[in-house]
């Protein structure tokens, strides 16, 4: 018998490739899913014949009472379903972002506080080769000191926003709550650099534009600078229509420090032969994504076995940054993230 039941909370690629990791591991079992959408309960449902799917989330929760919660739903359902399972006693694996603002990710982590259990937000991207690797050996000071970092998060989207698209997803480009492609997709490269760089941003600028995807309803490229505490830059940029462009990897992290570089993988250093950084995450990737580490280390955690490798705080400082990025756009001023 599976240690944890699950239920899945948005039955989309993200929670069912979570709950096929986890019955495939062994720990896990998905008694539950949940989804508004008919069709897509229904390939779900298929997938996972056992498990009882509906279409009302908090009749599950209390008919199932799950150890487990999978939150992988639309970025701004985020807050209320994941307080809603730690409210029912629940761990919770929350996609990313945590939240789609800062108010909403303190709601979170007061919720995760009262309830006496953990949330990890899986920002699968620090499960893949070489952004991983690049992360590491940078907080393991192999570049010294880091006076620069940068993160891209380049993506045709086209597939996903349009009707036509083969991976449609109606809610990603819906026009009353469409996703920020800012914190839905650039939180990636922004996560990457606040765990490689291991300082807080003190200050925030941005630009935006809608000019690269006509589908897409909102702003659909962003630039994000930033200033660290420790007197390092970063610089972000994100775009969701780059023609032809993207795939797994459309997330990038350099490290520029003074003892070395690392750029796409490879560790530079003057006068010394470019060397390629060692893959120490082979088998986390599985549907482009790192979901094959992160949900390991979520059983994991659960166990007892490590501390919380991504916990909900750690996330939360990534909502603060792309809050004040968006802030500053609306108002041309730098702004300060608020404190976690």
């Amino acid at each position: 018998m599976a240690l944890f039941r699950m239920l899945i909370c948005g039955s989309g690629r993200a929670g069912l490739e979570v709950g096929r990791l986890a019955a495939a591991d062994g720990r896990g079992e998905v008694v539950g899913l949940f989804d508004p959408d008919p069709g897509q309960l229904k390939l779900a449902g298929e997938e996972f014949p056992n498990a009882v799917a509906g279409n009302d989330y908090p009749a599950l929760l209390a008919k199932l009472n799950p150890e487990v919660v999978v939150v992988a739903g639309p970025d701004h359902l985020h807050a209320d379903q994941a307080i809603a399972a730690l409210q029912h006693g629940c761990h919770v694996m929350l996609e990313k972002p945590l939240a789609t603002t800062v108010a909403d990710a303190r709601r979170i982590l007061d919720a995760e506080k009262k309830a006496g259990r953990h949330v990890m937000a899986d920002h699968t991207m620090r499960y893949v080769y070489p952004w991983r690797e690049t992360a590491l050996a940078a907080r393991s000071g192999k570049v010294g000191r880091i006076f620069f970092v940068q993160g891209d998060y380049i993506h045709d989207m086209w597939d996903f926003y349009s009707p036509q698209g083969i991976y449609y997803t109606p809610w990603r480009a819906d026009a009353k709550n469409p996703q920020n492609i800012l914190l839905g997709g650039g939180c990636h490269a922004i996560d990457l650099m606040l765990w490689a760089i291991d300082s807080p941003v003190v200050e925030v600028f941005a630009y935006c534009n809608k000019l690269s995807i006509p589908e897409f309803p909102a702003d659909d490229s962003y630039i994000v600078i930033m200033r660290f505490e420790n007197g390092a830059m970063g610089k972000v940029f994100v775009t969701s229509g780059c023609s032809g462009h993207g795939g797994p990897q459309g997330t990038f992290l350099d490290v520029y420090g003074t003892d070395g570089t690392i750029a796409n993988g490879q560790f530079l250093r003057r006068n010394q032969e470019a060397k390629k950084l060692d893959n120490t995450s082979s088998g986390n990737v599985t549907a482009g994504h790192g979901w094959g580490g992160s949900v390991k280390d979520f059983l994991d955690l659960l166990e007892g076995k490590i501390p919380n490798p991504i916990p909900a705080r750690a996330a939360a400082r990534t909502v603060a940054v792309c809050e004040a990025a968006l802030l500053a756009i609306r108002t041309g001023q730098p702004q300060k993230p608020s404190p976690i």
